[in-house]
């Protein structure tokens, strides 16, 4: 009974989609530190009135970079297993 192959990608695709992912962690991370950092100057008085909106505009572009880099990373593994 023969088995069929599968050909398995090269180590160093491999150390790329991981790159990818371990990016999209570090974009998860920004986003909570500017999250972080909005909710601190909420309870300050002296920061500007628009600091808070536009910190959560960049936390929200971090957390979409990282949700595209993990889409990337799951994308290019799935080619190369093809």
């Amino acid at each position: 009974m023969a088995t069929e192959s599968r050909p398995t990608a090269a180590p160093e695709l491999l150390a790329y989609v991981d790159g990818l992912r371990v990016d999209a962690d570090r974009m998860d991370g920004y986003a909570g530190r500017l999250r972080g950092a909005a909710e601190t100057l909420g309870h300050c008085a002296e920061a500007p009135e628009w600091s808070g909106a536009v910190l959560e505009r960049q936390a929200t572009a971090c957390v979409t970079a990282a949700i595209q880099l993990r889409a990337a990373a799951a994308a290019l593994l799935a080619h190369a297993e093809e």
